[in-house]
């Protein structure tokens, strides 16, 4: 069972019926109809193929079989012969309609999902790790197209091929029919347990499944401190641990589905016994031919066979409903940045930021922001300084609208950045962080962000504003490939190549969130020509933690509990006897000295 409290963010149980997860399934169903009306159409003629198959060797028993005539088997055996060619062909493309469909649904699902995750505000990524969000986009999506294609379409087949052959049997003999038909109100009871323990074992399976690929990939992103700390056997046991709960699980629900299966065979073994021995009477009797009780038996064992598929359909079934619930409760999070209605203000961005009184916490008992007033005009350079947890960095993110603000309005151009189109506002603005992701690819994707409407030339220019085109020409040209989140560059060179990718897209405002904190002095003199090209002409806050930085700007800002404490330049700041003056004598002097 699940430890209290440790349901994860998007493991809530659906709360509407199966058939509501049907239909939205059915949602993503609609465009590929085609295959999967011929799949469907297959089904009803490959059933009623089956049950020709036992009436054409009743007649061969009691027809050329009773009277010695070997000759009148021919024909039978032909038309014997074209029946199964003809189902067996019919089941396979109907097999291949059927999964054809299933991937489609799957295509247009794990894109829906990525297109999803793209729009959800920073909160929900901070509360789910990416390794559970991998598993929705890919095991639990796939375990829908494959609920689509194996699971549910067959069933259809299923109920049609029982209801002829209770037809069948009900012709051939209907008191032996209700020997058969006596055993169904214990299978159906049966199966429904079942069904309801494989719902609940293949959800939790998904979740520890989730659980499994959120350790493995921050593991596996954190390997060097790991190795560094010589934790490497405490996280194999550690993994192994979480891997030994998924296989207990696993094993549960073979358990179940091997039971299931043991069980309906077990009745068919019983009913067929019991047929045999009621049977008895009406063969001496000769109210039943030999070929008929063939004929019935045959048609009882292709009765329970797809209540012994059952079992693996309901597994299929059961999981792809576990998934769904899943995958629909991720679709349903609303917790995003939404355009205004009418798509907002869309206009050029000039670079004018006003912060009028505000307020903001991450969590409600913890205020960042309280009340925090800031102007600055176009094209201004402004630093802000504080000790850790004076709002610097929640200010930046407030201005790109990665959180809105609980209280007061943060403005661009007189216009509050929620009035804004976010496509508009976020392409105004450039950021460089602290620490710089880069993707795996070429320098000019990572540059340019796989826009192809941005030509090498613009790319090379950037380059060399920023000082990088060197580098780039050392490892290899715009081509290079560079591992994953920059690995095989410096701290330093990634750095320089972040300025680039703003510097192409020109944007009106910068911000710089410490951005020289994480290089070594000497990378530090080439990152500071970076920024101060890449300032020149734009509206800039920057997050400084370096003279070097404080020194390149317009005006200091000390923000101090959430609140603007000081505001002025280096110098005037210095004259008066201040908060910024005790910082600059704490951090700054000795270097300032050197």
């Amino acid at each position: 069972m699940r430890p209290p409290g440790r349901r994860a963010e998007g493991d809530k149980e659906f709360e509407g019926l199966d058939w509501d997860l049907l239909k939205r399934i059915g949602h993503y169903a609609r465009p590929h109809w085609r295959v999967l009306a011929i799949s469907l159409s297959i089904l009803p003629i490959t059933a009623g193929l089956q049950l020709v198959q036992p009436w054409l060797i009743k007649n061969a028993i009691d027809g050329p079989i009773a009277s010695g005539d070997a000759t009148g088997l021919v024909p039978i055996a032909i038309v014997l012969f074209a029946v199964l060619m003809g189902n067996y062909t019919l089941q396979f493309i109907g097999s291949y309609a059927s999964h054809l469909g299933g991937q489609g649904i799957v295509h247009d699902l794990r894109v829906g999902v990525h297109a999803h995750l793209l729009t959800l505000h920073d909160r929900y990524f901070q509360r789910n790790p990416a390794g559970r969000l991998l598993t929705r986009c890919t095991n639990d999506v796939e375990g829908i197209g494959e609920m689509f294609a194996a699971g549910f379409l067959t069933l259809f087949g299923d109920v049609v091929l029982l209801l002829g052959i209770c037809g069948a049997l009900l012709l051939l003999d209907w008191k032996l029919a209700l020997v058969t038909f006596a055993a169904l109100p214990v299978l159906i009871g049966v199966s429904q347990w079942f069904q309801a323990a494989l719902r609940n074992t293949y959800r939790e399976l998904r979740r520890r499944v989730s659980e499994l690929n959120a350790y493995l990939q921050e593991r596996i992103s954190g390997i060097k401190i790991i190795q560094l700390f010589a934790r490497e056997a405490r996280t194999y046991s550690e993994f192994k641990e979480h891997n030994a709960q998924l296989m207990s699980e696993n094993f549960r629900s073979i358990r179940l589905d091997a039971m299931l299966f043991a069980f309906v065979d077990a009745m068919a073994h019983l009913v067929t016994a019991l047929l045999i021995a009621w049977a008895a009477r009406p063969i001496v009797d000769d109210a039943l031919t030999f070929g008929a009780l063939v004929a019935f038996l045959d048609y009882v064992s292709r009765f329970f066979q797809p209540i012994r598929d059952l079992s693996q359909k309901v597994a299929t079934l059961q999981s792809g409903l576990a998934s769904s619930e899943r995958v629909f409760s991720l679709l349903d999070e609303t917790e995003r940045v939404e355009d205004p209605v009418g798509g907002g203000h869309d206009e050029a961005v000039r670079g004018t930021i006003s912060f009028d009184r505000v307020h903001f916490a991450y969590k409600p008992e913890e205020p960042v922001l309280c009340g925090l007033d800031l102007e600055v005009t176009s094209g201004e350079k402004v630093a802000l300084l504080g000790v850790t947890g004076a709002g610097k960095t929640t200010a930046l993110r407030l201005l790109g609208r990665v959180y809105d603000p609980d209280r007061g309005r943060v403005v661009i151009d007189g216009v509050p950045v929620t009035d804004w189109s976010v496509q508009r506002l976020r392409r105004s603005i450039g950021v460089v962080l602290q620490d710089v992701f880069l993707f795996m690819g070429s320098v000019r994707d990572n540059v340019t962000l796989h826009d192809a409407s941005i030509s090498d030339e613009t790319v090379w220019a950037a380059l060399e504003q920023v000082g990088a085109a060197e580098l780039v020409k050392r490892i290899g040209g715009l081509g290079a490939d560079l591992a994953e989140r920059g690995g095989n560059l410096s701290a330093g060179e990634r750095q320089l190549l972040a300025f680039a990718r703003v510097m192409v897209y020109d944007p009106a405002i910068l911000l710089l969130d410490e951005a020289t904190s994480n290089v070594d002095t000497f990378a530090e003199a080439r990152i500071q020509e970076a920024i101060a090209t890449a300032m020149e002409g734009r509206t800039t806050l920057v997050v400084a933690h370096r003279l070097s930085t404080i020194q390149q700007v317009d005006r200091v800002a000390v923000l101090h509990q959430g609140e603007l404490a000081e505001i002025g330049t280096h110098r005037e700041l210095l004259a008066v006897d201040g908060l910024y003056r005790r910082l600059y004598e704490t951090y700054f002097a000795a270097g300032d000295a050197a």
